[in-house]
């Protein structure tokens, strides 16, 4: 405060400033000595005068210049890394969802190929949070205090004209700081006087975001205990939501263009035959470490990230989500896509590699996307489902026909009438012909070998989906063995737990040579027809 006085005295108002000091010390207000409408002008002059001689551009420059980080000297004088990252901005970190190298399953720690993911520099944040915020709270305590703006005789509305009075003055005393902190923070400005501009970085505004945030606990009024200390504080909150809008809206329009181009669809076959994991998707997870790596750097080794609890960043990371399940939804229904099984290969291929791919990344990302999650195993089992009877129908037609029409007509008459109308001649030719042991293990490698070229290898759903297919041919077949037993008292061969044998036995055997046997040739997977 003394600096302050000796300022004002020396430079600008020299009798006026001491009487105000004076008066308020005795407690009394200053408009005892001063009109209501001099005292704004000196509250203004006074703002201009602690911006040009204690919160200058020159110091503030130096100030920030000082910092172990170095953000504000990076983003102005980098001036390689456009050729580093084209379309970046000086020491950022940020890149596009389609830069990053796509993630398998099969190893999910594996190391960044693209070697694009990189911590963000945040000890410019913390130490000017923690450093500056005090001396603007100091400021903004200051002005309450030398101009009477929270007096306790003032009612409500009185009192919300004079925090914007303090507001507007205190912004201007300190807008080289708040200029820079901007810049640190990671958000884009237009072209100053210079003909500087800074490019935004979302990554960056992301972590300013989560640190904004627990800066603010530090400066709540809980003990309400109002006047000149509580103004401050609430200045103090004022500017650090103005900073949070900021960088929420540069995280916000980062996340919107990436939604735009999970919309295209990139790398997706027309007719959806063998689309894999689609290549948004498959992403996914390599930006979602990237943004642990950010959130975790200069943190304790203990440290966790509570991102469900931040409403803009859980809200825009769940809709880039779902619009990759949109984008998902919108190749499995267009018209050019197969539909007999390739929207369904589709549909549970993608959606169980969302929900692994997450799953593989810890209980933090497991509880924020909670909801897509679940979305995503209702539709990975309903197109499991659809898939695994197409292919069992297909592979198994005659079957499956002939115990669908018994089952149909078992309902109308009853198992005694059934070989009436399906005799059982025909009934025991067709099972000799399509069930033998040796057909079985023939088919059955058929259609291991027909989903082995269905599933991608990145996907990792082939030894889940087979494990599926064997419990959906036992209990099929289980139910055939039945309709056998009570309507022809015929036994069928092989039986449901021989079925089971064989298909485990395929997949066994596929996994140690890696070729089925098709037609009574060794043949490489690939070829099998659809």
């Amino acid at each position: 405060v003394s600096i302050h006085i000796i300022i004002l005295e020396s430079k600008a108002f020299p009798g006026v400033v001491t009487r105000l000091h004076q008066n308020h010390r005795s407690s009394s207000t200053p408009d005892a000595f001063l009109k209501p409408d001099i005292l704004s002008a000196v509250q203004d002059a006074y703002s201009e005068l602690v911006a040009e001689e204690i919160m200058n551009e020159k110091r503030m420059k130096f100030y920030f210049a000082s910092l172990l980080g170095r953000m504000s000297v990076k983003i102005s004088h980098d001036i390689n890394f456009e050729s580093k990252f084209p379309g970046g901005t000086p020491a950022s970190v940020t890149h596009d969802l389609s830069e990053y190298a796509p993630v398998s399953l099969r190893h999910p720690n594996a190391s960044d190929a693209s070697g694009i993911i990189k911590p963000v520099n945040v000890e410019d944040i913390e130490a000017a949070l923690s450093e500056m915020l005090p001396l603007i709270a100091r400021e903004a305590y200051f002005m309450a205090a030398l101009f009477g703006l929270s007096s306790r005789h003032l009612d409500g509305r009185q009192k919300k004209r004079n925090f914007e009075a303090a507001k507007k003055s205190v912004d201007n005393s300190s807008q080289y700081f708040r200029y820079y902190m901007n810049r640190i923070c990671g958000i884009a400005s237009s072209e100053d006087a210079e003909g500087k501009k800074v490019k935004g970085d979302a990554m960056l505004s992301l972590v300013a975001s989560i640190h904004l945030n627990e800066a603010m606990d530090g400066y709540i009024d809980r003990n309400k205990k109002g006047g000149d200390h509580s103004l401050s504080l609430a200045y103090v909150r004022a500017t650090i939501l103005d900073l949070r809008k900021k960088v929420d809206k540069q995280w916000v329009i980062w996340v919107e263009d990436q939604i735009k181009w999970i919309r295209t669809n990139p790398g997706v076959p027309p007719n959806g035959k063998r689309a894999g994991i689609f290549a948004s998707i498959a992403r996914l997870p390599s930006f979602l470490d990237h943004v642990l790596i950010c959130c975790k750097a200069g943190r304790p080794k203990d440290y966790t990230p509570n991102l469900a609890k931040i409403k803009v960043v859980s809200y825009y990371l769940q809709k880039m989500a779902s619009a990759l399940f949109a984008s998902l939804n919108e190749c499995a229904e267009r018209e050019t896509t197969d539909q007999q099984y390739a929207a369904n290969v589709m549909r549970m291929e993608n959606s169980y590699f969302f929900t692994q791919g997450i799953k593989q990344r810890g209980i933090e990302l497991t509880t924020l996307f909670q909801k897509q999650i679940t979305g995503a195993s209702v539709i990975c089992k309903q197109s499991t489902d659809a898939y695994l009877g197409w292919m069992i129908k297909r592979e198994f037609k005659a079957m499956h026909s002939l115990f669908s029409n018994i089952s149909r007509i078992r309902k109308d008459v009853g198992d005694a009438d059934v070989p009436i109308h399906v005799p059982r001649a025909q009934f025991v030719r067709t099972l000799q012909k399509e069930s033998s042991k040796e057909i079985m293990k023939e088919k059955i490698g058929v259609v291991y070998a027909r989903m082995e070229k269905h599933l991608s290898e990145s996907g990792g759903l082939l030894p889940v989906a087979w494990k599926a297919l064997v419990k959906v041919l036992y209990e099929w077949f289980g139910r055939w063995e039945k309709l056998s037993t009570s309507c022809y008292k015929f036994i069928l061969e092989p039986s449901a737990i021989d079925v089971v044998r064989i298909a485990k036995a395929a997949s066994g055997s596929a996994a140690s040579s890696g070729k089925r046997i098709i037609e009574g040739r060794p043949e490489k997977h690939k070829y099998v027809s659809i």
